[in-house]
């Protein structure tokens, strides 16, 4: 069988159009966040989701300590705040420090303002994969916006829903 390489292996699931969040928590007073789209609903009974954050960040472990954790899911008109939030090296900041509008919800940790959705989740469980660590939550708030579209990355560029469905 042949190896994958990792070109490969980025190449089909780039193929893979999904949304783009944003994965924040709160700990002693420091707030931290990175951009996220490996995120997805897990079940209904009980209400869980999941994301799959980097290890080389700070945020897996500042989630195991502090215990929740919040998701905002991007609007089209968001890329700047994704790419603010895909930034490697950034360190958690105190309070809500950032050039990102953003307000403490339900558990204490940020929802970025103007997202099309937010879930807040108290920390059901996390467990490695690989040199991810997958968070499970579970979700104690959620609010959406019908009005928004959202922000979709594929094959490595931000898109809209039209350029995805119609090549436009």
């Amino acid at each position: 069988m042949p190896e994958v390489s990792p070109d490969d292996f980025k190449g089909a699931l780039g193929s893979w159009a999904s949304g783009v969040t944003v994965v924040t928590t709160k700990l002693d007073g420091m707030v931290y966040g990175i951009t996220v789209s490996s995120f997805a609903s897990l079940s209904i009974d009980p209400l869980l989701i999941t994301v799959s954050l980097a290890d080389s960040n700070h945020l897996p472990g500042m989630i195991k300590q502090s215990k929740q954790f919040a998701v905002s899911i991007l609007a089209a008109d968001q890329q700047d705040v994704s790419a603010y939030f895909a930034r490697a090296g950034r360190d958690p900041q105190p309070g809500f420090e950032t050039p990102v509008k953003a307000k403490p919800w339900h558990t204490g940790s940020p929802i970025i303002e103007g997202a099309i959705a937010h879930l807040d989740c108290n920390l059901e469980q996390a467990f490695q994969g690989g040199d991810h660590t997958i968070v499970v939550g579970r979700v104690v708030g959620a609010a959406f916006d019908p009005s928004k579209q959202p922000l979709v990355y594929f094959r490595r560029a931000y898109r809209s829903v039209s350029e995805v469905l119609y090549g436009g």
